[in-house]
């Protein structure tokens, strides 16, 4: 397909789908489409699988999902031009699945109008809060979190100190940050950081350990005496505002 003609949406059609919530997957890895649907059946949300972007922007607008979980890498068609087009067309949330190597697709992806990003393997957990958000016609995910002088900002994907921004942060440590703002001043067992960041998916030992170090880094955090990001031994962490 040329890169000039991109394929339009059909007319809206709403296609009777029944109680249940429909997440339209746009996913070329079979296995990763398998799963999750797996998985999201346990909260009873139907899955609707496309393996490349051109008839993920068809069947979008022919059924008009719920949310539509669009990988960033997809054939014919990227996540990013899928999400851009769907959104001149639709108002459905559209996430996009940010893989190790897609992280600087973010920050474009949220200044076109992406709902959220969330990191690959998916978390069924996230995506049925995300399904629950949208059927309440509520965006908390994108409403900025302050804790003191420390910012974050999920709408524009930015991390502010005192004001100023930091380093960009790579998904997993926006993410980790995220939590740990929204349940700032309490201790998050490091059991809770890997099944809200990791779900069921293995990760290393030391893993959680490495993404709170380089995180207290970008915080400018005194790694040897951390103040803001505080180990709780034996349990977990807590964040304390600057400056408390």
């Amino acid at each position: 397909m040329s890169d000039a003609v991109e394929p339009a949406l059909p007319p809206a059609v709403r296609i009777p789908l029944g109680a249940h919530p429909v997440v339209l997957l746009a996913e070329a890895d079979a296995r990763i489409r398998q799963g999750l649907t797996a998985q999201l059946a346990k909260y009873q949300v139907t899955v609707v699988h496309c393996a490349d972007g051109a008839v993920a922007l068809l069947e979008a607008g022919l059924r008009q999902p719920d949310v539509l979980l669009v990988s960033a890498d997809l054939p014919v068609l990227d996540g990013t031009t899928v999400l851009r087009l769907v959104r001149h067309r639709l108002s459905v949330p559209v996430v996009l699945g940010v893989g190790p190597e897609d992280t600087a697709q973010v920050a474009p992806a949220l200044a076109a109008g992406a709902s959220a990003c969330v990191a690959r393997p998916y978390r069924p957990r996230e995506v049925a809060q995300l399904l629950s958000l949208a059927d309440r016609g509520v965006r908390s995910w994108d409403q900025p979190l302050v804790c003191g002088p420390l910012t974050l900002d999920p709408s524009t994907y930015e991390v502010r100190m005192h004001g100023m921004p930091t380093a960009r942060l790579p998904l997993r440590e926006f993410q980790l940050l995220h939590l740990m703002m929204v349940h700032a001043e309490k201790v998050i067992t490091r059991e809770h950081i890997r099944a809200e960041l990791w779900g069921d998916g293995a990760s290393r030992s030391n893993t959680i350990t490495v993404h709170i170090r380089r995180l207290r880094e970008r915080l400018g955090d005194d790694p040897h005496h951390p103040e803001i990001i505080q180990t709780v031994r034996g349990v977990g962490y807590r964040l304390v505002p600057p400056g408390s």
